[in-house]
């Protein structure tokens, strides 16, 4: 593991000292699952949000959040988020399958 460093406000360092208390985890443990559930939900919404813009289609922002093609979709359903999703994307999800 790498070492990094970054200045937080006493409010931050607030919620980190009781995310660590109510999961009995150190501070160091805390931060590590806060950030890695913040930027796993930031790149779900980013990826969501270029697909709502027409930037990329459904895979697309599969590939940026990480998920599979079903996960995405799963996610943009929870979320109300309308799929753009048509046979252009569903012959190019096929021959990606192929």
């Amino acid at each position: 593991m790498e070492n990094v460093t970054t200045r937080m406000s006493d409010e931050e360092l607030d919620l980190v000292a009781r995310l660590a208390d109510a999961t009995d985890a150190s501070r160091s443990d805390a931060i590590r699952q806060a950030i890695q559930r913040g930027a796993r939900e930031e790149l779900i919404r980013v990826a969501l949000q270029r697909y709502q813009d027409g930037e990329v289609g459904m895979r697309g922002a599969a590939e940026l959040a990480g998920l599979t093609i079903a996960e995405m979709m799963a996610e943009a359903n929870d979320r109300g988020v309308m799929t753009n999703y048509d046979e252009a994307d569903l012959a190019d999800d096929v021959d990606a399958l192929r």
